[in-house]
């Protein structure tokens, strides 16, 4: 790691004694003059009088000169006891006549300030924050991940990335464990080093033409180039390569990440790694046990050993560390690896792990959705079955999540498998997309996609949020509108950085495709049904545990960012804003299903509604037709999802709003007579939703006939 530390103690003790012949303090003579320091040496020197003589010896001062030793604060050093509890190495003292006189000379002291090692253990437990009832973990996990497949890009193979959970309650306090896995190309020991720096970038490592693999964070080494270039035209530009959605494998950068992230897991990491090429594997061991013992025993906080040894040699681990023995014993027969060992894991993640297992694998999923299905995202989801996938850089990449509980069955869950992510929800419940291109600055390119929701005679078909706390329902005779707001108050776009989501970043809208101030001819639900993602190439600044950009909207809101729509790959040179009208214009009219309220019969109140906004005007009409079924006064109905089941005859249907004649409308409601009449004397007033319209007359008919003969 990297050197120094606190300035150590003097000690008798024999296991100090290489520290004692290198300790020394900085002496000032300012009872008269400017006389420069002097730096003595305090190697074998344990009584204040063996000090006075050595400061003596060093000055050429008299046996009869009298002076004061004193520290910088005015704490004098006058006998053994004051020498032992005042002196530490590196200590700038003066020789003066007397502790008050005034300095004769300014002098300087030495100080240093390396962060204290909280700076490092404590990072993950301020840079992981939850946002909207979102736990972090997840996101740190993400940390690991983003370096495994770093680690991974140059691969000519599958891209195997592991995150295994071990949960072991067999002892009290448990023997949790949590290991991430990679089969890239590893980590030399000096790369090994390089990632135990913290803020250490890959721009500022002195070896920058190799990777460091696993959890480090340098450029990786190119050995097969499958990107495609901005413009072949366009020579070795600012641009350079690029590839579909920015799928470039680049988020790993800062030096922070990682370091942070296994700190918020737990308190120990154990960095296990084996370049390809080499014989050796390199282990590294840091924790925070380890930096409180350097802190009370004087010793550098920041350093430590890097232990090589031959693949599967365990002898270094206790009996009781099985699961570490056991990850290490699977090393033999591997080229490369890297494996970053968590122990002392915060028992606050715990039950997050055990008990929401079906949950935060989507949010992972939702996270990496590009780099496991490609530049298209799951759209084998979306047409209904499983298929090969398109080929593409990312391809061959597998994420697996194994959680470990001892006494319990194995749960094996892959990523790409996942079928009820957010972006596969998104592609899957999508009628047509609109993609289209920003250039910001010259060299900043985000890709951009939006997708329609098409309204669904009943309801709306923009899914909704997984990660949003459930809404409690409001009671059925509250309600005169069952519809859920499409998307709601939720931004339009997600956010993509370098193919990979920065989770708590979103863009609202543009000025091109917002709802206009005025009603035309779209109706605005329309524009409350599209949902887009935001595709950003490494130009574009995200905090360093990639949680939020830094200056994204600014930047694509810029009067100077240009906007281009594309189509087919190729961009076109029209207006992006009439494109994107004509676009949702036409998604309307295709695709939105709506009811066909007919014979017009004028409006109404109903003062029995409780808001008296939605007491008038209520629109009557004689029928409907819906999904080529029509429906009207004095056809027999059946209802779903009401307790009862209930059998009515059609009397009116009721539609809120200043309507006249025929209209195409969504929502709605039917008033019906409840059957048999003999047996029940009631009118309900009901949402269409809660028409059941597979019935048929035939089978509503016998129904009645049979609670009539009952």
């Amino acid at each position: 790691m990297a050197s120094g530390g606190s300035r150590g103690a003097r000690s008798s003790g024999s296991g100090a004694m290489d520290a004692e012949e290198e300790t020394s303090v900085f002496v000032y003579d300012r009872r008269e003059g400017d006389y420069p320091e002097r730096k003595i040496q305090l190697g074998g020197v344990f009584k204040f009088e063996s000090f006075k003589a050595r400061i003596r010896e060093v000055f050429k001062l008299k046996d009869d000169e009298e002076f004061v030793v004193v520290t910088t604060n005015r704490e004098e050093i006058k006998d053994t006891k004051t020498y032992d509890k005042l002196l530490e190495d590196g200590d700038t003292l003066y020789i003066l006549n007397n502790v008050d006189q005034e300095l004769a000379a300014p002098t300087q002291e030495r100080i240093d300030y390396l962060p204290h090692y909280d700076t490092l253990v404590k990072s993950g437990m301020y840079e992981y924050y939850a946002s909207e009832g979102q736990n972090p973990l997840p996101y740190a996990f993400a940390e690991l991940i983003d370096n495994a497949l770093a680690a991974t890009a140059d691969n000519v193979g599958d891209r195997n990335i592991e995150l295994r959970i071990i949960l072991d309650d067999r002892i009290e306090g448990g023997k949790h464990c949590i290991c991430v896995l990679d089969n890239g190309h590893g980590m030399t020991s000096k790369d090994l080093n390089d990632w135990a720096v913290y803020r250490l970038s890959k721009f500022n490592r002195k070896d920058r033409r190799r990777s460091t693999g696993g959890a480090g964070q340098s450029t990786p080494q190119a050995t097969v180039d499958t990107r495609t270039r901005v413009d072949p035209a366009a020579g070795d530009s600012d641009l350079g390569f690029w590839r579909p959605r920015s799928l470039n494998s680049e988020i790993s950068y800062f030096g922070v990440g990682g370091k942070q992230a296994v700190f918020f897991i737990g308190t120990t990491t154990r960095m296990i790694t084996k370049p390809k090429n080499s014989k050796d594997v390199h282990e590294l061991v840091i924790s925070q046990e380890d930096f409180e013992k350097k802190e009370k025993n004087k010793e550098k906080i920041y350093s430590g050993y890097i232990r090589n040894r031959k693949p599967g040699d365990t002898s270094h681990i206790s009996s009781e560390e099985e699961h570490i023995r056991k990850i290490i014993t699977e090393e033999t027969g591997r080229e490369s690896f890297t494996a970053v060992v968590v122990t002392n894991v915060n028992t606050v993640h715990l039950k997050f792990l055990k008990d929401y297992m079906k949950y935060w694998p989507k949010q992972l999923s939702h996270i990496y959705h590009y780099y496991l299905h490609g530049p298209q995202g799951n759209i084998a989801a979306a047409e209904g079955g499983r298929k090969p996938r398109c080929d593409s850089p990312s391809q061959h990449i597998h994420i697996q999540i194994k959680l470990i509980q001892m006494g319990r069955k194995e749960k094996i869950v892959d990523l790409r498998d996942l079928q009820d992510d957010m972006q596969t929800q998104y592609i899957q419940k999508s009628a047509d997309s609109f993609e289209f291109k920003a250039t910001v600055e010259g060299t900043g390119i985000v890709e951009g996609i939006l997708r329609y929701h098409p309204f669904l005679y009943d309801r709306e078909t923009y899914p909704p949020d997984m990660y949003a706390p459930p809404v409690v329902e409001e009671d059925e005779e509250d309600l005169v509108s069952t519809d859920r707001p499409a998307r709601g108050k939720r931004p339009i776009f997600e956010c993509y950085w370098n193919g990979r989501l920065i989770p708590y970043t979103f863009v609202d809208d543009f000025e091109w495709c917002s709802p206009p101030k005025k009603r035309g001819v779209i109706p605005m639900e329309c524009y409350n049904r599209i949902s887009g993602c935001l595709f950003t190439n490494d130009k574009f600044q995200v905090s360093t545990n990639k949680l939020t950009f830094m200056d994204l909207e600014v930047r694509l809101k810029d009067k100077n960012t240009t906007y281009s729509m594309v189509k087919q790959g190729q961009e076109q040179r029209a207006k992006i804003d009439r494109q994107f009208f004509e676009w949702l214009k036409d998604c309307h009219e295709k695709y939105d299903k709506q009811v066909k309220f007919c014979g017009f019969g004028g409006s109404i109140t109903r003062p029995e509604l409780a808001s008296k906004k939605q007491q008038a005007p209520w629109a009557v009409f004689k029928s409907i037709e819906w999904d080529g079924k029509v429906f009207k006064e004095g056809q027999l109905v059946r209802t779903q999802r009401t307790v009862p089941i209930i059998y009515g005859t059609i009397q009116r249907f009721l539609l809120h709003g200043d309507y006249e004649g025929e209209v195409f409308a969504t929502g709605g409601e039917m008033e019906i007579r409840q059957e048999p009449s003999s047996l029940y004397d009631e009118m309900k007033i009901l949402h269409l939703s809660k028409l059941d319209r597979s019935t048929t007359k035939l089978q509503a008919k016998k129904y009645i006939e049979e609670e009539e003969a009952k």
